[in-house]
């Protein structure tokens, strides 16, 4: 019997308002460490939100674990790229973190187990009965981290993970997705600057609203492919295990 892909991405297409954002993606993923890359408006966060169902594409189909997007939820720990809370909306850290590690209305002990521990990974834990929106950028970055992690889930969808945090935070933040790598979860990561990641990445796919390339970065990160999915010459910055890998800053990236 044929095993099960992780996530089956097959001829989607979505617009916005009739304007196209994706056009026939295609692409799977085998248990590994994919990084998504692109620039701003070429569809990334409207991807990854097709993989997590919270839309549908117009043409095409994607399947998470063999299921429909939605049906995989409980599977998924999912952040997302953005997360705006009003600041007069008294919500506290402890329940973000509880929303990602149940979907119940009353958690388990279990599952508020897992928030703990998960806010304890980041350093956070003295957090806990914090008002959300006091916090920095970078912290809220890093609470909406362990909320994807609270689930102990078999698949990590984080968009633009490392977006206000500082250095520390994010080596901090590259050595648990390391780990977790480690125990056999599944990682799709939307980023712009590939270079934290280089050491963990085991797929690449390439997007500009349609699939420019997909695969091993020693055959997707070549200057072609680059130009054509960034419109522009990308500075190669350092070579190894012979391919080059790209720095993808801020002027191109999103």
């Amino acid at each position: 019997m044929p095993e099960v892909k992780m996530i089956e991405v097959k001829d989607v297409s979505y617009s916005y308002n009739g304007k196209k954002a994706l056009d026939k993606i295609s692409f799977e993923t085998e248990n590994e460490f994919v990084a998504i890359m692109g620039p701003n408006g070429s569809g990334k966060s409207t991807l990854v939100k097709l993989i997590v169902g919270m839309l549908k594409p117009d043409e095409g189909s994607i399947k998470v674990f063999g299921m429909e997007p939605e049906n995989a939820r409980d599977l998924i720990g999912y952040m997302p790229q953005r997360e705006t809370i009003a600041k007069h909306f008294p919500i506290r850290v402890k329940d973000i973190m509880i929303m990602g590690a149940s979907s119940r209305r009353f958690p388990t002990r279990e599952e508020m187990g897992n928030a703990m521990e998960a806010l304890q990974k980041i350093g956070m834990k003295h957090l806990w009965e914090k008002r959300f929106s006091a916090l920095s950028q970078g912290q809220q970055q890093r609470i909406m981290f362990a909320r994807a992690l609270a689930k102990k889930p078999r698949l990590l969808i984080l968009d633009e993970p490392f977006n206000a945090v500082d250095v520390p935070s994010r080596n901090m933040m590259v050595e648990i997705l390391k780990e977790e790598r480690e125990k056999g979860t599944e990682i799709i990561v939307v980023v712009h600057n590939i270079n934290p990641i280089l050491h963990q990445i085991e797929k690449v796919v390439l997007l500009n609203r349609k699939c420019i390339a997909w695969g091993k970065p020693a055959h997707v990160l070549t200057p072609e492919n680059l130009k054509e999915t960034y419109g522009a010459d990308i500075q190669i910055v350092r070579c190894e295990e012979g391919y080059c890998h790209p720095l993808i800053g801020d002027e191109h990236a999103g």
